[in-house]
């Protein structure tokens, strides 16, 4: 058995970096920047007014101003302003030049056809380039792009950007017991949900998943729907046959078609029974995940997504915090890294879900986050820190 982190070391070192290519901004969300972006002009590209009011010099505000034309948003000033003068501006229009404070409508006082105000306490002009300059790195390659990323690169002007290819992704369950849902199930079947959580991670992961269906429990049907999957993808998640029972097939069918097992037991919990295996001719890899519903999605999420991501040249891990435990926590074993459903409370603690093991598909739904326990802690006080990985 290996400890987590080293199996993690082992798959992110394995991956081997998809190759570029361009796409519009339109599609670009959730992708991962394959070549560093650098602006090609200011941001802000001229001086702008951050309010609604009148742009003028600060030193003529207790005198009175003479208004010189409205500057609408998208409109270049036609004056200049000189001593005891100034022009109304709207928020984003350039600030014209001559002028150092925008005095905001709020605080003005007409008289006599005069614009009066005292200073405020900042210009509210945001001025060119005070954002980024000319040539600065926008965002650095492997930056996965959310919308405030693509937001930034519109404001540059840049509507096609390099990013690193999608990833085709294979996906097939295992086992005599499993039925497709929609068909009628007798009391011995499970309908196969690993399947289509598992075509929903590899989507939000820039996959292009494909299902193969379900292997029946014999080298024959493992080894047809494997290599069918095989040929037509670069990365293959299966689930189910990996543990140690009669009917546990999937490493044998594995080495047949030529990969090498790099790990196939991690001490964590759910999910000791993962398998990594590579095929160093092909550059094609294999996961294959427990059978157990939560015991896949823990799997898929802390090493499948991390390598997903690796391959596209991006580092990626869920967002961790530490959160005191409302209540307390207590196990029997702590030989493996363990991992429970929780929610944050709105006064900033966590409370563990209710939660009966692997199987418990319905704590995942309402969970916000896996509070994570350390290898030999076996317990956890009301108000002590837990470490939580939450979900986004």
């Amino acid at each position: 058995m290996i400890d987590f982190r080293d199996a993690l070391k082992i798959v992110l070192e394995s991956a081997v970096p998809t190759g570029p290519e361009e796409i519009a901004l339109s599609g670009a969300c959730d992708r991962i920047l394959a070549l560093d972006v650098f602006t090609p002009r200011d941001i802000p590209s001229f001086s702008k007014s951050a309010m609604d009011g009148y742009a003028c010099r600060k030193e003529d505000l207790s005198n009175g101003m003479k208004v010189l034309e409205v500057i609408p948003a998208g409109h270049l000033p036609k004056h200049q302003i000189i001593p005891g003068t100034c022009s109304k501006i709207m928020t984003g229009a350039m600030v014209p030049e001559g002028a150092d404070t925008i005095l905001i409508v709020e605080h003005a006082t007409i008289r006599d056809g005069l614009v009066y105000g005292t200073p405020p306490s900042s210009s509210n002009i945001m001025i060119q380039g005070e954002d980024l300059k000319k040539g600065d790195r926008v965002l650095a390659k492997g930056t996965i792009l959310r919308p405030q990323h693509l937001a930034l690169l519109a404001s540059c002007g840049i509507d096609h950007i390099t990013v690193s290819q999608r990833i085709r992704i294979g996906i097939l369950s295992t086992g005599n017991e499993l039925i497709e849902p929609g068909y009628t199930a007798g009391p011995e079947k499970i309908f196969n949900s690993n399947s289509w959580q598992l075509m929903s991670m590899a989507r939000q992961a820039n996959g292009i998943p494909s299902y193969y269906g379900i292997a029946a429990d014999t080298e024959e049907d493992t080894r047809r729907l494997l290599s069918q999957a095989i040929q037509e993808n670069q990365v293959i998640i299966l689930t189910g046959g990996v543990s140690e029972g009669d009917f546990d097939l999937v490493p044998v069918v594995i080495r047949e078609l030529g990969f090498k097992i790099l790990f196939d037991k991690v001490r964590i919990k759910p999910g000791k029974p993962t398998t990594f295996a590579v095929s160093p001719e092909s550059g094609k890899y294999i996961f294959g995940l427990p059978g157990n519903p939560v015991s896949s999605f823990v799997q898929c999420l802390l090493i499948v997504k991390p390598f997903l991501a690796a391959m596209q040249g991006a580092r990626w891990k869920p967002l961790s915090t530490h959160l005191p435990l409302k209540g307390n926590y207590q196990r029997k074993n702590s030989s493996r890294m363990a991992h429970i459903p929780v929610q944050i409370n709105p006064d900033g603690t966590v409370v563990l879900l209710p939660y009966n093991g692997s199987g418990h598909q319905a704590s995942l739904t309402t969970a916000h986050a896996l509070g994570r326990i350390p290898v030999g802690v076996d317990h956890i006080r009301d108000g002590e820190p837990m470490e939580i990985l939450l979900f986004y």
